[in-house]
Order: structure tokens, then C-alpha cells, then sequence
């Protein structure tokens, strides 16, 4: 029986790459108190197991796995990588470059000590730094390297072998850090993040009636003037009577219906259609008169709708500086999002590009704030597959250039030069919305799904050489992984709080996004019960994600 499933997983090596995936998912929705080995670990350690069976897994399959894993993290994070390259971006820029420094060279001293070959060192850094894609540029370098196949197959196992040692600790330990370094700073996190949200503005935003955001249930009422103080007052005067942001849509004056505009005084009897979140409506028949039908006069046509910031008169503006844009009369913003992660709303919140507005409000009123700010994301299930070939190709040939750096050939690998052509479609995207698109559906498909693809091949392949590196080294690349996962954090916030002098709750973001933990920072907005800590993460977590990635590829040369 055991020989008949050795041949026939011998015959059809895909059946064990998909028997790792569905365990690999399976452990990974497994969680003790919170705590998991999470996806990518999981199918890791599931396909080293199978992998005892020895089975060729074709090379071109692990290829195109990680290439389109690849091209979707800079697709991705492209348009804010390039956003971010501004003086106000320099500060995440310069932490981001300390973690990455700190962590390469962290994860070389620790290979000098304990005498760790090339694989070895790249697998324990691209394992305790938790950054898969380091892993493709440092095999990726190990192909250029004057050795024999054979000594190339054994550096790529011990890659595969080091990353899943250090990749738990790099996951669940640094999250732990996380937690614990506000009392190691002495900082109370949930005050600190209650003094950023007012210094943003943030707690005072339902008693301002002029800003630019509102809440998240809209409604559509009609009232007849009648109270005295409307009579004779124009329509805006009486939109700031409301302590909440309310807008006079329409004004029927008899049997005419009229645009409302700010300058508009009405008159007794007038009816006005009035949209607005329902704590203002609840005061309206004080404010104007009594409520009358609103479907007997008209039907506004609604629309939500997310629009993604392009136009650079609106980037870097703070919500409160849109309060005063012509448009914005009319318009109500349920939530903005960066990179996929909801930030707050707040007074002194900053637009960046790409940053995406979900806008409600009357269906004109929403499309022509949407072709003004930049490019509607409408609903879609389409994948724009011409751009992702194309970019896999040229990213492909980009990773093939090898350029002699101090007599050391040096190349950014397939992986790298896929990243590069990520970053760059992502960015065209953001300037030229109109092709290249990618939804939601289709990003994570191409990155989740690539990205355990390339980890299930590695792992099959690297199976029967784990044990006896477990047996030789296992500690002692564990031990080596806690240096190499905490020591940047740990210099990172010397950086950043003393040199930088950064606001310790966007520390602590942006040094989440540094190590490209996003488990960290939801825990972290858990315990400050606060979202600020998004607005420190985004710019250092596209940063990151090309720097460390690099990073493989440089420890097998320097090596």
C-alpha cells in the first residue's frame, strides 16, 4: 500500500503540491489564544513532510508562482512607494533602511558565528524578517553562482530549512514584542493614541459642521419652513445651524423645483429636501418646520462609491482643507483606506495618492467629485492580464542583468526585477487608471495563492534534507532567528524616538510596516483601540517590501 501511494505521487507530483496547500490552510486557521503559525509557515511545513516522499517538482511551476507573487506585492504597494518619495516620506524611508540594515546585518554576524553557509544565513533573515520574496531573489542568486548543481540544490534547501525555523518566532515572538514594548517605552499606548486623535482633530469632528466627513448612515428628509428662525435666511445659513454636517439638496418652492444653492433665501411654505446623517435630521423640525413626505416631491438617486485620490491638487490636503473645496457641499465620506487598511477620519488626516475615499451622496453630486479627485473603482471581477504578462516578462529579463558590484556579480534575480516591474505598473496605474487593473479578488488570488504555490514546491524539494539540518543546526538557527527578528525593531526605536523624534504611535506603525507585520499592527490598534497606527504603517510597509526582498539576493553574494 505505502509503495503503491510512493508511485503514484511519484507519477504525479501536483497531487502533493496540492495535499500541502489544503493542510497548509487548514493548520493555518488553527489558533491557540490568538496565536497561529498563519498560512505561509503552515503549507511550508506540510510540504516538507510530504516531501520526505522524493518527488521532482517541475522548476517552471515554482517560477511562475512566485513571479506573479512578486509582481502583485509591487502592483500593490507600487503607487505608494513612489508617493512616499516626497520630504514628507523621508522619515519612514530612513526607519525603513535602518530595520532592513539592522536585519541584513544581524543575520550576518549571527552566519559568521555560528558558521552558517550562504542558504542558511539568507533562509534565517528572509524567516525571522518574514519576508517570503527573499527567499525566490536569494535562490535566484544561487543560480549565478560558479558551484556545482549539486551544492546549489543543498544552499536551496538549507534556504527553505532555515525560513521555516525562524519564520514562527518572526511572526508570533515579534507580535509579542509588539504588545510589550509600549511599558518597555513607558508609554501609556491608548492616551498616546487619544492625544494624536486630538491633536488630529478626530474627537472633535461631530460638533464641526464644516469639515469634509460625516457619518455613516445618510438620510433623505423634507421639512416646511415654518419656525421663524428660517424664515427669510439663505440656505446656507441654515445648513450651519445644525451642530452635524446636513445639505439642502432641493428647495419646491410651489409647484417649481429648484437647486439649492448656498445663496438661496428661502420663504414661508418653501419645502426643502435635506440629506444628512440622521443625528442632524432628528433636529431639523426645530430648526425649519415640520416633516412632510418626502417621496411625494421627489427621489434623489444615491450612489456610494470609492474613489481613488489621483489628482495631486488634493494630495497631501488634510480633510479639513477639502472642507472648503466647492464640491465637497453634498458629499458624505463613509471611510477612507490606504493599501487596503481603513485609516481614521480626522480633521488633520492627510491624503496621500491613491488613497481610496468611499464617497456617498446624490448620484450627480458623487460622480462629479469622483472625476475631479480622481478615478471611480467601480465593481469588478476583470483582471487585466495583458499587464500582468507583460510585467512578469520584463521584470523576468530585468532580473537576468548582472552588474559587477566590487568584482561581485550582482543581480536582483527574477524575483527582484518582477518587484521592480510591479512597482512600476502599479504607479502607471495610479497615474493612468483607465488600464491595469487588478481587483481585490484578483490581487489576492495572484498573491496569496503565488506566494504558497512557490513556498509548497520549495517545500517538497527541501523535505528529506530538513531533518539532518534540524539535527546539525536547528537551535542554533532558531537562536540566531530571535537576533535577527528583534534586533531591528529594537534599534528601530532608538532611531525613531531619538533621532527622528516621531510621535511613538506612529513609531510603532511604522515599524510594523518596516518588518511587514500586519498581524503586529492589528494588535497594536487592538490595544490603543485606535486605527492612527495605519497612517504610520503604509509608507514604510511598501518600502519594505522591495528593500527586504532584495536583501536575499545580497547575503548569497556577500557571503
Amino acid at each position: 500500500m505505502t509503495q503503491e501511494i510512493v508511485r503514484i505521487a511519484q507519477a504525479s507530483p501536483e497531487l502533493l503540491v496540492f495535499l500541502a496547500l489544503a493542510m497548509g490552510y487548514f493548520i493555518g486557521k488553527i489558533k491557540i489564544k490568538g496565536f497561529g503559525l498563519g498560512t505561509t509557515a503552515s503549507v511550508l511545513i506540510a510540504a516538507m513532510v510530504l516531501g520526505q516522499i522524493s518527488v521532482d517538482v517541475p522548476p517552471l511551476l515554482k517560477s511562475i508562482s512566485f513571479a506573479l507573487f512578486a509582481f502583485c506585492i509591487g502592483y500593490q504597494v507600487g503607487p505608494q512607494f513612489f508617493g512616499s518619495l516626497r520630504k514628507e516620506g523621508f522619515n519612514y524611508l530612513w526607519i525603513t533602511l535602518v530595520v532592513a540594515i539592522v536585519g541584513l546585518v544581524s543575520a550576518m554576524v549571527m552566519g559568521e558565528i555560528f558558521h552558517f553557509d550562504p542558504g542558511t544565513t539568507a533562509g534565517l533573515f528572509a524567516g525571522a524578517m518574514t519576508q517570503s520574496a527573499a527567499i525566490g531573489t536569494a535562490q535566484g542568486a544561487v543560480a549565478h553562482l560558479s558551484i556545482s548543481d549539486a551544492a546549489k540544490a543543498t544552499i536551496d534547501g538549507n534556504i527553505a530549512v532555515a525560513f521555516a525555523i525562524t519564520y514562527i518566532f518572526g511572526t508570533v515572538g515579534v507580535i509579542i514584542f509588539f504588545k510589550m514594548l509600549p511599558g518597555i517605552l513607558r508609554i501609556d499606548l491608548k492616551k498616546e493614541a487619544r492625544r494624536l486623535e486630538e491633536k488630529m482633530g478626530l474627537s472633535s469632528l461631530s460638533k464641526t459642521p464644516g469639515l469634509f466627513l460625516w457619518s455613516r448612515l445618510v438620510g433623505l428628509r423634507a421639512y416646511c419652513v415654518s419656525q421663524p428662525g428660517a424664515l427669510g435666511r439663505k440656505v446656507g445659513e441654515i445648513e450651519k445651524a445644525f451642530s452635524v454636517r446636513v445639505t439642502i439638496e432641493k428647495v419646491k418652492r410651489g409647484a417649481e423645483l429648484k437647486i439649492a444653492e448656498p445663496d438661496m433665501v428661502v420663504q414661508e411654505g418653501d419645502i426643502l429636501v435635506m440629506t444628512g446623517n440622521y443625528e442632524g435630521l432628528v433636529f431639523a423640525a426645530d430648526i425649519i418646520g415640520h416633516e412632510v413626505d418626502v417621496s411625494g416631491i421627489m427621489e434623489i438617486i444615491g450612489e456610494s462609491l470609492a474613489v481613488c485620490v489621483l489628482n495631486r491638487d488634493f494630495i497631501g490636503k488634510s480633510l479639513g482643507d477639502l472642507a472648503n473645496e466647492p464640491g465637497a457641499r453634498g458629499l458624505y465620506l463613509r471611510r477612507i483606506t490606504r493599501q487596503g487598511r481603513e485609516i481614521p477620519i480626522a480633521r488633520d488626516t492627510s491624503i496621500q495618492k491613491c488613497d481610496v475615499l468611499q464617497l456617498v451622496g446624490a448620484k450627480d453630486t458623487v460622480e462629479k467629485a469622483a472625476q475631479v479627485m480622481g478615478y471611480p473603482q467601480r465593481p469588478t471581477s476583470a483582471t487585466d492580464l495583458m499587464m500582468v504578462g507583460v510585467g512578469c516578462v520584463l521584470g523576468t529579463l530585468l532580473g537576468m542583468v548582472v552588474i559587477p558590484i566590487m568584482g561581485v556579480p550582482t543581480t536582483l534575480s527574477t524575483a527582484g526585477g518582477v518587484i521592480v516591474a510591479g512597482l512600476v505598473a502599479g504607479w502607471l496605474r495610479s497615474v493612468h487608471p483607465t488600464f491595469g487593473q487588478i481587483p481585490d479578488a484578483g490581487q489576492w488570488l495572484l498573491n496569496d495563492l503565488g506566494l504558497n504555490l512557490f513556498i509548497a514546491c520549495i517545500g517538497l524539494a527541501s523535505g528529506k534534507q530538513a531533518i539532518a539540518v534540524l539535527q546539525a543546526s536547528g537551535f542554533n538557527v532558531f537562536l540566531a532567528g530571535v537576533v535577527v527578528a528583534l534586533a531591528p525593531i529594537m534599534v528601530g526605536v532608538l532611531f525613531g524616538k531619538f533621532l527622528l523624534r516621531m510621535n511613538p504611535v506612529l513609531l510603532l506603525g511604522a515599524l510594523t510596516g518596516a518588518r511587514v507585520t500586519s498581524a503586529a499592527l492589528t494588535t497594536l490598534q487592538d490595544d490603543a483601540e485606535s486605527s492612527t497606527l495605519t497612517l504610520g504603517f503604509a509608507a514604510p510597509y511598501a518600502f519594505a517590501n522591495f528593500i527586504l526582498t532584495i536583501m536575499g539576493s545580497i547575503i548569497i553574494n556577500m557571503m
